[in-house]
Protein backbone atom coordinates (compact mmCIF):
# COMPACT_ATOMS: atom_id res chain seq x y z
CA UNK A 1 0.00 0.00 0.00
CA UNK A 2 2.48 2.15 0.84
CA UNK A 3 4.31 1.69 -2.69
CA UNK A 4 1.36 2.93 -4.12
CA UNK A 5 1.55 5.73 -2.09
CA UNK A 6 5.16 6.38 -3.43
CA UNK A 7 4.04 5.98 -6.70
CA UNK A 8 1.09 8.40 -6.91
CA UNK A 9 3.52 11.27 -5.09
CA UNK A 10 6.22 10.65 -8.31
CA UNK A 11 3.53 10.64 -10.61
CA UNK A 12 1.19 13.34 -9.48
CA UNK A 13 4.65 15.57 -9.38
CA UNK A 14 5.57 14.52 -12.64
CA UNK A 15 2.36 15.40 -14.02
CA UNK A 16 2.80 18.92 -12.62
CA UNK A 17 6.00 19.44 -14.73
CA UNK A 18 4.10 18.39 -17.31
CA UNK A 19 1.73 21.18 -17.46
CA UNK A 20 3.99 23.31 -16.57
CA UNK A 21 6.11 22.20 -20.18
CA UNK A 22 2.91 22.27 -21.75
CA UNK A 23 2.60 25.68 -20.67
CA UNK A 24 6.00 27.12 -21.74
CA UNK A 25 6.01 25.33 -24.97
CA UNK A 26 2.23 26.96 -25.73
CA UNK A 27 3.09 30.42 -25.14
CA UNK A 28 5.12 31.02 -28.58
CA UNK A 29 2.16 29.96 -30.52
CA UNK A 30 0.10 32.47 -28.56
CA UNK A 31 1.99 35.37 -29.10
CA UNK A 32 1.88 34.45 -33.12
CA UNK A 33 -1.22 33.39 -33.03
CA UNK A 34 -2.01 37.29 -31.01
CA UNK A 35 0.46 38.90 -33.41
CA UNK A 36 -2.02 37.74 -37.16
CA UNK A 37 -4.83 38.95 -34.85
CA UNK A 38 -3.20 42.37 -34.50
CA UNK A 39 -2.69 42.44 -38.49
CA UNK A 40 -6.04 41.47 -38.94
CA UNK A 41 -7.04 44.17 -36.77
CA UNK A 42 -4.68 46.72 -38.60
CA UNK A 43 -6.35 45.76 -41.80
CA UNK A 44 -9.51 46.53 -40.70
CA UNK A 45 -9.23 49.17 -39.03
CA UNK A 46 -7.02 51.10 -41.50
CA UNK A 47 -7.66 49.50 -44.88
CA UNK A 48 -11.61 48.51 -44.42
CA UNK A 49 -12.09 51.57 -41.83
CA UNK A 50 -14.02 49.52 -39.65
CA UNK A 51 -15.24 51.10 -36.29
CA UNK A 52 -13.65 49.40 -33.46
CA UNK A 53 -16.63 46.95 -32.36
CA UNK A 54 -17.21 45.86 -35.74
CA UNK A 55 -13.17 44.83 -36.60
CA UNK A 56 -13.31 42.80 -32.99
CA UNK A 57 -16.31 41.37 -34.42
CA UNK A 58 -14.24 39.67 -37.27
CA UNK A 59 -11.54 39.08 -35.15
CA UNK A 60 -13.41 37.09 -32.76
CA UNK A 61 -14.90 35.26 -35.90
CA UNK A 62 -11.15 34.47 -37.28
CA UNK A 63 -9.30 33.86 -34.24
CA UNK A 64 -8.68 30.37 -31.88
CA UNK A 65 -9.62 30.01 -28.46
CA UNK A 66 -8.25 32.11 -26.24
CA UNK A 67 -7.99 35.36 -28.59
CA UNK A 68 -12.00 34.43 -30.00
CA UNK A 69 -13.03 35.42 -26.10
CA UNK A 70 -10.35 38.23 -25.59
CA UNK A 71 -12.05 39.97 -28.80
CA UNK A 72 -15.74 39.10 -28.30
CA UNK A 73 -15.53 40.37 -24.60
CA UNK A 74 -13.97 43.72 -26.33
CA UNK A 75 -16.83 43.82 -28.89
CA UNK A 76 -19.05 43.27 -25.78
CA UNK A 77 -18.13 45.75 -24.19
CA UNK A 78 -17.72 48.92 -26.74
CA UNK A 79 -21.90 47.55 -27.93
CA UNK A 80 -23.13 48.44 -24.14
CA UNK A 81 -20.94 51.88 -24.49
CA UNK A 82 -17.94 51.51 -22.75
CA UNK A 83 -14.94 53.16 -24.30
CA UNK A 84 -12.37 51.13 -25.96
CA UNK A 85 -9.13 52.31 -23.15
CA UNK A 86 -11.66 50.44 -20.54
CA UNK A 87 -12.97 48.01 -22.64
CA UNK A 88 -9.44 47.15 -23.33
CA UNK A 89 -7.90 47.02 -19.92
CA UNK A 90 -10.97 45.29 -18.67
CA UNK A 91 -10.82 42.50 -21.33
CA UNK A 92 -6.71 42.15 -20.69
CA UNK A 93 -7.16 41.43 -16.61
CA UNK A 94 -9.95 38.85 -17.74
CA UNK A 95 -8.02 36.91 -19.60
CA UNK A 96 -4.57 37.22 -18.47
CA UNK A 97 -5.07 34.28 -16.61
CA UNK A 98 -6.64 32.51 -19.52
CA UNK A 99 -3.13 32.76 -21.44
CA UNK A 100 0.53 31.02 -21.38
CA UNK A 101 1.64 34.89 -21.59
CA UNK A 102 3.92 36.62 -19.24
CA UNK A 103 3.64 40.36 -17.87
CA UNK A 104 6.50 41.05 -20.57
CA UNK A 105 3.93 40.57 -23.24
CA UNK A 106 0.87 41.83 -21.37
CA UNK A 107 2.35 44.68 -21.13
CA UNK A 108 2.79 45.21 -24.54
CA UNK A 109 -0.84 43.80 -25.43
CA UNK A 110 -2.13 46.78 -22.36
CA UNK A 111 0.02 49.33 -24.52
CA UNK A 112 -2.58 48.83 -27.65
CA UNK A 113 -5.38 49.74 -25.97
CA UNK A 114 -4.20 53.71 -24.72
CA UNK A 115 -4.42 54.49 -28.58
CA UNK A 116 -7.36 52.56 -30.02
CA UNK A 117 -10.17 54.73 -30.55
CA UNK A 118 -8.50 57.82 -29.18
CA UNK A 119 -6.62 58.15 -32.58
CA UNK A 120 -7.15 58.65 -36.58
CA UNK A 121 -6.67 55.65 -38.74
CA UNK A 122 -2.53 56.42 -39.29
CA UNK A 123 -1.76 56.61 -35.45
CA UNK A 124 -3.52 53.53 -34.62
CA UNK A 125 -1.88 51.56 -37.80
CA UNK A 126 1.59 53.04 -35.78
CA UNK A 127 0.77 51.31 -32.41
CA UNK A 128 -0.25 48.36 -34.34
CA UNK A 129 2.59 47.62 -35.91
CA UNK A 130 4.43 49.01 -33.28
CA UNK A 131 2.56 46.14 -31.10
CA UNK A 132 3.28 43.06 -33.76
CA UNK A 133 7.39 44.27 -34.02
CA UNK A 134 7.96 44.21 -30.05
CA UNK A 135 5.56 40.75 -29.94
CA UNK A 136 7.72 39.06 -32.79
CA UNK A 137 11.06 39.99 -30.67
CA UNK A 138 9.63 38.58 -27.19
CA UNK A 139 8.22 35.40 -29.65
CA UNK A 140 11.95 34.84 -30.58
CA UNK A 141 12.86 35.07 -27.25
CA UNK A 142 10.33 32.53 -26.17
CA UNK A 143 11.06 30.01 -29.25
CA UNK A 144 14.89 29.80 -27.94
CA UNK A 145 13.86 29.40 -24.08
CA UNK A 146 10.91 26.61 -24.92
CA UNK A 147 12.71 23.49 -25.23
CA UNK A 148 15.51 23.83 -22.47
CA UNK A 149 12.77 24.91 -20.32
CA UNK A 150 10.27 22.76 -21.02
CA UNK A 151 12.29 19.77 -20.52
CA UNK A 152 13.57 21.26 -17.18
CA UNK A 153 9.96 21.28 -16.00
CA UNK A 154 9.26 17.72 -17.42
CA UNK A 155 12.10 16.21 -15.52
CA UNK A 156 12.14 18.57 -12.73
CA UNK A 157 8.43 17.35 -11.63
CA UNK A 158 9.51 13.58 -11.79
CA UNK A 159 12.31 14.30 -9.98
CA UNK A 160 10.80 16.33 -7.28
CA UNK A 161 8.36 13.42 -6.80
CA UNK A 162 11.29 11.18 -6.24
CA UNK A 163 13.13 13.34 -3.63
CA UNK A 164 9.89 13.89 -1.47
CA UNK A 165 9.09 9.98 -1.94
CA UNK A 166 12.83 9.35 -0.76
CA UNK A 167 12.76 11.68 2.02
CA UNK A 168 9.59 10.20 3.09
CA UNK A 169 11.44 7.11 3.59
Amino acid sequence: MLVIGYIGLIVGFGCLGLLKAMRIRKRPREIREFVQALTLLDTEIYWGATPLPGAFSVLKERTESPWKEFFGGLELCLRKGENSWTSWEKACKDHQRKTCLQDEEWGIIRGIGKGLGRSDRNEQHKILELAQKQLHNTDEKARLQVESKAKMWSYLGFLGGMVIVICIM
